[in-house]
């Protein structure tokens, strides 16, 4: 498989990126169970805490927490995963993109049927959890997230949180990332490598120094929208047009940085390019033996239902888990919530795929039709 210039094999196939997809989703699945549970080993995913790092180490020893600490505190780095591929695919298949509106039509055609999809089921849980009576009290106290949410800006307008439904880099982060992709596309293409640097750069720097302002006085997380992401984004495309690959030296390198970006504030926005670098290397050793894993093929192909539905769909494990207080109950119920989502999400796929075959088979008995 060669890049569109024909020069250089790519490192990454489909079936590469939809393994990475599985081992992506997965860590993420558990990790919203896992570190929901009170008393639990947190991440640093929106900010530094000097504390939390310390507590893993103590905990994660611990034979019984070992496994529920791992996802809790390194899980969310799943994140990263889908955050260099979506750089990667676009890079590879979009990288002249002449139509703005047609670019962007055809990635609103690709994701928003499985997001009302997946947004219709849990609405379908709010009337049956909230009954007839409650329910249009609740779904107009949450109509302005969900608005906020479909139209991909939730994370930029001041003084809001997380999306009701969905996680929050999933729906408003990619779909701010199409907005500003073929900008960015010509501007690297123009500039060649060392804009890569330059964004990269501009990235952290924001996160570092903007960050604290607009997360206190507006509540607007740039962690939560693609500058706080940049350098992902543009190891995504340096893989996919400049032949950049993660070796050895580059990991070794990532390994220390990541361990001081979780004991110092002004190191911690290194810590998500380190995680990817660390994993993209991983990848590479075990590569030949993970893709051909069915289990991960099969997370990997439903893992955009399954971004939207998991989050919602934790409430009743992780209620035995707090009710049991038994290492072992919230050991299985992290398991037992990651296969039942993955169920749900291969359904809602399953739809998506009948609804359209449906559609498709419509139209051209129309088009048929004297």
């Amino acid at each position: 498989m060669t890049n569109q210039a024909g020069t250089a094999r790519l490192p990454l196939d489909l079936k590469d990126t939809v393994v990475l997809r599985g081992l992506g989703i997965l860590a993420i699945v558990l990790h919203n169970l896992y570190h929901s549970i009170p008393k639990a080993v947190l991440e640093m995913e929106f900010g530094f805490s000097p504390t939390r790092f310390p507590r893993f180490l103590a905990t994660v020893g611990d034979p019984r927490q070992t496994f529920q600490t791992l996802f809790s505190y390194f899980g969310h780095f799943g994140v990263e995963i889908f955050i260099f591929l979506s750089a990667y695919g676009l890079a590879l298949k979009y990288w002249q993109t002449p139509s703005w509106s047609r670019f962007v039509w055809s990635r609103v055609r690709k994701i928003y049927p499985m997001w009302f999809l997946a947004l219709g089921f849990w609405l379908i849980l709010r009337v049956i959890e909230y009954r007839a009576g409650g329910f249009p009290a609740f779904f107009m106290q949450n109509l302005d997230d969900l608005v906020l949410t479909t139209l991909g800006i939730i994370s930029i307008v001041p003084f809001y949180g997380l999306p009701p439904v969905g996680p929050w880099w999933f729906l408003a982060f990619i779909m701010q990332f199409y907005w500003l992709w073929p900008s960015m596309a010509r501007f690297i293409a123009r500039v060649g490598k060392p804009a890569l640097l330059i964004l990269a750069a501009a990235g952290v720097v924001a996160t570092m120094f903007l960050n604290p302002i607009t997360s206190h006085k507006w509540w607007i997380d740039l962690v939560e929208t693609p500058i706080g992401h940049l350098p992902e984004l543009c190891l995504g495309i340096a893989y996919a047009r400049y032949g950049v690959r993660i070796g050895l030296g580059a990991a070794l390198l990532a390994i220390p940085v990541f361990i001081l970006g979780n004991l110092y504030a002004l190191v911690w926005p290194l810590t998500f390019i380190c995680a990817l670098t660390i994993t993209l290397y991983f990848y590479r050793l075990t590569g030949p033996f993970l893709r051909n894993q069915r289990f991960l093929q099969f997370v990997g192909e439903v893992s955009m239902p399954l971004f939207f539905v998991n989050g919602y769909l934790r409430s009743p494990f992780r209620i035995i888990a707090i009710s049991a207080q038994r290492w072992y109950v919230t050991l299985l119920s992290g398991l037992a919530f990651a296969a039942f989502s993955i169920v749900v999400a291969y359904g809602l796929l399953r739809l998506e795929q009948w609804l359209f075959e449906r559609k498709g088979a419509e139209r051209k008995l129309s088009q048929a039709a004297p």
